[in-house]
């Protein structure tokens, strides 16, 4: 009995108890400050000292920890022992369930954001966070859009169904937008040949993406098309300065004059 007693009453110094549990002293003291775990002794030098009730608590406070639970929570529980923990427990992993699904959202959209990067070089974090936001709010893009554009169209801009072939899309279109930028910075000609063939690449996707769906759409859509609001810019953010909206509009307005002009050549050499 004595023995056993002895057993009972044994001290740990903080040193000792943060050895033995794997816990820092850092967070013991901590865990002291906060309510969690207060030393069952504290001598008159103040030093801290902990027994086997507190080995015992700061184990339930690391199952809790491991559970997910908050501190705030862990005090709660611990001030009401047993009271209706399984309900509690039913109620952490439906929390931790949402969670899972939501850290799996963020990593397909991070894993998603570097295979569209990959042959970008290095690209500025506003440009990069604008990306991010659209994947992340792509299901809320659509549903706006849907009051704006016919669904035929909406499926053809997001690609529904071609998963794969969207992933290389929009990997050559961040390329070409961040070397567009680049161009705008380093005060590159929008005439330029390179500017051009950016352009160009850029001008064939969206043919290639939105024209066939375009081409079925009647006079009056189209014109609603053209006439429609301005987009949402909380949804729709947008990704460039004043200086290289300039530039961009600047190099489209001559890709489409140098088209108008490739057109009307066509059709002099056929009236000839």
């Amino acid at each position: 009995m004595e023995k056993e007693k002895g057993k009972q009453s044994k001290l740990y110094s903080i040193g000792a108890f943060a050895k033995l549990t794997g816990v820092t002293e850092r967070t013991l003291r901590y865990y002291d400050r906060q309510g969690l775990l207060k030393p069952s002794i504290r001598n008159e030098y103040g030093h801290r000292f902990y027994t086997n009730h507190d080995l015992f608590l700061l184990q339930k406070i690391l199952t809790l920890k491991f559970l997910d639970f908050s501190l705030d929570d862990i005090t709660d529980y611990l001030n009401k022992p047993g009271e209706q923990f399984q309900q509690t427990l039913a109620s952490q992993l439906e929390l931790l369930l949402k969670k899972r699904q939501q850290l799996n959202k963020v990593i397909d959209t991070i894993e998603r954001m570097q295979y569209m990067m990959q042959d970008a070089g290095t690209v500025d974090s506003d440009l990069l966070l604008v990306f991010m936001h659209a994947i992340q709010h792509e299901e809320v893009q659509k549903e706006y859009l849907s009051g704006q554009l016919p669904s035929s169209l909406i499926d053809a801009i997001y690609m529904e169904g071609k998963e794969e072939e969207r992933l290389e899309i929009e990997r050559t279109i961040a390329a070409n937008i961040v070397k567009l930028k680049q161009f705008c910075k380093d005060g590159r000609d929008a005439k330029d040949e390179e500017v051009l063939a950016c352009g160009w690449q850029l001008l064939s996707i969206v043919e290639k993406i939105v024209g066939p769906s375009m081409e079925e759409m009647t006079e009056q859509q189209l014109e609603q098309l053209e006439m429609g609001d301005a987009l949402d810019p909380v949804l729709f953010p947008n990704a460039f300065t004043p200086e290289e909206e300039a530039y961009f509009k600047e190099l489209f307005d001559y890709m489409e004059t140098l088209k108008k002009q490739e057109e009307a050549g066509g059709r002099g050499g056929n009236n000839e």
